[in-house]
């Protein structure tokens, strides 16, 4: 059993290929967040971010000594998301209008990025391979990359078949980029969060 502050969950490696899994997993942006192991302190992107549902807990998570990058392509909901965080009382966020399928669309260092957050973007990209590219590049060594995308097992009602992604191809993908995977973990009733490891 694995106990994050008030959150508990049960993480087992089901199939014994080293991931572990969630038998009941976290489903708040505050649990989410605590589980992918964010702290007080780190530099932390949020690719395609929209309105910022996670971004206030993140800016109360990494405090004013961490910094959050909130990036989107489209500049209404990056206004929206910037406004939320600072009516919470937070002043550490940056927000960023980019194409994250172009190369290096960030803009930022190589090597330079404590965690990236991919919440519910991929299912929506066509070169989903870039997106993961560029979060690769931007990670330092040790750097996580958190991927929240539709559960293989939960209800996908409205998708295209293109557009869903397997554990396996963002594994495989991630694999060829230099990023491990750690663990995996249900996130409510139709998601699941996996966390990758630059090496």
């Amino acid at each position: 059993m694995v106990q994050t502050q008030k959150h508990n969950f049960r993480l087992l490696d089901m199939e014994g290929d080293g991931l572990l899994r969630a038998q009941k997993g976290p489903n708040t942006p505050r649990s989410i967040l605590i589980a992918v192991g964010i702290e007080k302190g780190e530099t932390v992107v949020d690719f395609g971010c929209g309105v910022g549902y996670f971004l206030p807990e993140l800016a109360a998570i990494v405090g004013d000594d961490g910094k959050i990058i909130a990036i989107d392509i489209d500049s209404e909901a990056l206004t929206a998301a910037k406004a939320q965080v600072m009516k919470a009382g937070h002043k550490n966020i940056y927000g960023m209008q980019a194409d994250l399928t172009l190369p290096s669309a960030t803009g930022l260092a190589k090597d330079s990025i404590d965690a990236v957050l991919i919440i519910n973007l991929l299912y929506l990209v066509k070169n989903k391979k870039a997106v993961l590219k560029e979060a690769a590049r931007i990670l330092r060594p040790g750097g996580r990359l958190a991927v929240m995308e539709w559960s293989e097992k939960g209800p996908h009602e409205g998708l295209e078949k293109d557009q869903y992604l397997s554990f396996a191809d963002i594994k495989k993908i991630c694999d060829d980029l230099g990023l491990s995977s750690l663990r995996r973990f249900e996130s409510g009733l139709s998601h699941e969060t996996f966390i990758f490891e630059k090496k």
